[in-house]
């Protein structure tokens, strides 16, 4: 009898402990910091450095959107006569910039006229009209009429110039500013943009966008070593009033910090599949268990795991147990101790693969000791028990890093690299669609590129449409933010 009381104790206490963390962690992730910074107790170091002199003795986000009450409006809409472009029709009050594109004509020709178009262009805090006036002249011997041609446009026909289009877009997928908010901007400024007006201009920018981002796709999966991770984006569903999660698969070159976004509507292992079908060379991730699919799936592929990750799951276990939580972090802090100091010094791959032969490989022993002595004390699925075995069902793949100078201590780079995506999807809410989602991909490929290398997007946006209608799609590379930079 007692020892069916002793049990049942032993659950509801075990119960007890997981609730009280998942609550601690719920309420760290609404309120708490979001830094994993760890500083130790004094005693704390000192009774880890005993426990390990014993060692060698003995050898969900899913907002919910109440739809809005449905009211039954009648009205008969308001008819016009006018043809033609609407939008500048009513940018009579805007100041003019006007550019000549004169064409070479005989003597004996005549001026009969003009060819003028009209566009809205974009200057620091207000709009203009910017128009192109073309000479029209007519040879009194020959009778020919001459006109210069209009020049390139990356959209034509296009009403918003191009010094406009680069302002949506950045404003957009760098500043994060919801196309709605940026109408109700230009409204103050005294000219309506109609909501499709703005979201088709957006999309036949990306449409050109794609040509450099499948250019620094290419770039970055010929390098022999990238980062990968996934993030979500909530995408409007085909169903009324319905949202569909779709992922955001992301692969950085850490040489380079050049990144690709990639939407697939499922977080399953197609996605990494079709990316990496024809890589070959190392990658590395976060413990989700479809990269080790594809790890197995080719041959070609060297996988390698996140430490950081590893050590967030400490971080995490600090409210269930911290002795040994804080044991743990500890020596995490002295093996990144050892990753700041190879970058304090600037060494090369090779020196930082000595370095941390030297000094974090007995680390790292210490530690796999430390969690196999500490895995038979511990209960089975109490938060510091799946800490210890995460690190150890991923082991190897945690610390082969040691024996390769060009691969990082964890993927921080690349879940830097997602982080505009984040805040991108707190203010736009949602995609409108998959090939909205997919075209974000491509912004958010070229913007995070054009940071990378100290790029302004706005200037690089206007030089890249000034000269893509000029550029054969077989030398996208000539047009990349590398290549504006240089």
């Amino acid at each position: 009898m007692q020892s069916s009381y002793d049990s049942l104790k032993q659950k509801y206490e075990l119960d007890v402990a997981n609730l009280t963390h998942q609550l601690e962690q719920l309420k760290r992730l609404i309120y708490g910091k979001k830094s994993e910074r760890f500083i130790p107790d004094t005693s704390q170091i000192l009774n880890l450095f005993s426990i390990l002199q014993s060692n060698e003795e003995a050898a969900l986000e899913a907002d919910q959107i109440k739809p809005a009450e449905k009211i039954k409006v009648d009205y008969e809409r308001n008819k016009t006569n006018q043809k033609g472009r609407k939008l500048l029709s009513n940018c009579g009050h805007l100041e003019s910039e006007t550019q000549i594109v004169d064409v070479d004509h005989s003597e004996g020709s005549i001026k009969i006229g003009e060819l003028t178009t009209e566009k809205l262009g974009y200057r620091p805090g207000k709009l203009i009209v910017l128009k192109t006036i073309r000479p029209k002249y007519k040879d009194q011997q020959t009778g020919e009429i001459k006109v210069a041609p209009m020049p390139s446009e990356a959209l034509p026909k296009c009403e918003a110039d191009v010094s406009l289009l680069a302002q949506i877009v950045v404003s957009k997928f760098v500043d994060h500013l919801p196309e709605h908010r940026q109408q109700q901007m230009f409204k103050r400024l005294g000219v309506v943009i109609p909501p499709s007006t703005m979201n088709d201009w957006t999309h036949q920018v990306a449409s050109l966008m794609k040509l450099v981002a499948l250019q620094l796709r290419k770039e970055i999966l010929d390098s022999q070593y990238v980062q990968i991770d996934e993030s979500t984006i909530k995408v409007m569903f085909v169903k009324k009033d319905k949202t569909h999660q779709g992922y955001m698969w992301v692969v950085n070159d850490p040489k380079t910090k050049n990144a690709y976004f990639e939407y697939q509507e499922g977080r399953g292992r197609a996605g990494p599949k079709l990316l990496l079908k024809d890589y070959k060379g190392k990658i590395q991730s976060d413990g989700y268990n479809v990269y080790e699919h594809i790890d197995a799936l080719y041959e070609s592929i060297d996988h390698f795991c996140c430490m950081s990750h590893a050590r967030r799951k400490f971080d995490e276990a600090l409210t269930n147990d911290k002795t040994r939580a804080s044991q743990a972090l500890v020596f995490f802090q002295e093996l990144y101790k050892i990753e700041d100091d190879c970058r304090t010094e600037g060494i090369s791959a090779n020196d930082r693969q000595l370095k941390r032969e030297y000094k974090a490989l007995p680390v790292l022993q210490d530690l796999r000791i430390w969690m196999d002595k500490q895995a038979l004390h511990v209960t089975p699925q109490s938060p510091i028990a799946k800490a210890i075995r995460y690190s150890v069902e991923r082991w190897d793949k945690l610390t082969k890093y040691v024996n390769h100078g060009e691969v990082e201590i964890d993927n921080n780079l690349v879940e830097n690299a997602i982080r505009p995506l984040a805040l991108g999807r707190k203010n736009y809410l949602f995609a409108g669609g998959h090939e909205a989602a997919t075209n974000i991909g491509h912004f958010y490929t070229v913007f995070s590129t054009c940071k990378a290398h100290e790029v302004n997007p706005y200037d690089y946006t206007v030089w890249f449409l000034n000269k893509v209608a000029n550029t054969k799609i077989t030398n996208m590379h000539m047009l990349t933010p590398f290549a504006f930079k240089n």
